[in-house]
């Protein structure tokens, strides 16, 4: 079959590979859709200690099942929609409602969805696929990875519909908290960036938007930082109230380290949070705005493209051009 095989940094190439044969209980998946991700973006430019290389690069799909292991959940011919990850369900942490921190929930997961077929593991297929309704696109249903992440944010954060909300950072997760709020009846969300053409989706999404280096913000209840940028999670404390809360959920390099201001965390009362993947939980919450027909990601979408051109795709998404693109094996 064709993939999208990334050799190395930089280095993503067509290429031919074996098609996986399905074990018992897993689905190999005909794919349809296969969505741009910011951390295959990472990837491709310095690597990522989750994605081996050499290897088929990708994890946001939607698809039809063309063959099914022993005692799977799906048959082939169905449409299905999934995520690339699934907790044990066993381990402390899934036993502590904290499933996105499972000790083996890494050591199986879905990768290489910028590809003709793909292997979905038991576990996974088990516990996070689901049928894709005739009612929703195939791109729209591959977004369910990365809303899932944003609705796990919003799991541990608990917004309030009289919140401020400040989100700094218009990529695809920036907009995503943007519409998942929204959508959640919170009315007083600002988007906060520099680029201009993403800055109007989020106005699109219900936001007010400006400029980062406003001067004018401040006193919000709840910042949610999106860059994965040292400085910015920095600087997110200058924008929120006395008592209010940040979430840090842009992921910066490993090392990084960022300093805060002692007094006005402790004095103010900051609380600070730092959701990290999600759990089963979130992943049914982000199907559920999926299906919403109040809820349309569609303006993430910036376009398709085709295999071979996967190499010129991530240039552009190096040079800030686009937001999401959806591959079609």
């Amino acid at each position: 079959m064709k993939a999208l095989v990334l050799r190395e940094p930089g280095c993503l190439a067509l290429s031919d590979v074996p098609v996986p044969q399905p074990a018992d209980g897993e689905l190999l998946v005909r794919v349809v859709a296969a969505t741009t991700c910011g951390t295959d973006l990472k990837a491709y430019l310095r690597g990522h200690p989750q994605i081996p290389m050499p290897g088929v690069l990708g994890h946001e799909y939607s698809g039809v099942v063309y063959a099914a292991g022993e005692g799977a959940r799906f048959n082939p011919g169905e449409a299905i929609m999934g995520v690339h990850s699934a907790p044990c369900g066993r381990c402390r942490w899934c036993l502590r409602d904290q499933e996105n921190l499972c000790e083996s929930l890494m050591a199986t997961k879905v990768l290489g969805s910028y590809a003709e077929f793909l292997l979905v593991p038991e576990r996974i297929a088990r516990r996070n696929v689901f049928h894709k309704p005739e009612s929703l696109s195939f791109e729209t249903a591959a977004l369910l990875e990365p809303l899932a992440c944003v609705a796990e944010g919003l799991r541990v954060l608990h917004p309030h519909r009289d919140d401020r909300v400040l989100v700094i950072g218009p990529g695809a997760i920036g907009l995503m908290f943007v519409a998942a709020l929204k959508l959640q009846g919170v009315e007083d969300v600002t988007l906060a960036g520099r680029n201009k053409a993403r800055l109007s989706v989020g106005e699109r999404f219900g936001a007010a938007v400006t400029h980062l280096d406003d001067a004018a913000l401040n006193d919000f209840d709840v910042v949610i930082e999106c860059t994965g940028t040292v400085e910015v999670w920095e600087r997110s404390t200058d924008y929120v109230r006395r008592g209010g809360k940040i979430v840090l959920f842009g992921g910066c390099p490993s090392g990084s380290r960022a300093c805060f201001d002692t007094k006005k965390i402790h004095y103010d009362q900051i609380t600070l949070l730092s959701p990290f993947h999600f759990g089963t939980e979130a992943v049914r919450n982000a199907r559920e705005w999926l299906l919403d027909p109040k809820l349309d990601l569609s303006p993430l979408l910036s376009g398709e493209r085709s295999l071979p051109e996967g190499q010129a795709t991530f240039e552009d998404l190096k040079a800030g051009h686009g937001l999401k693109y959806v591959f079609r094996p």
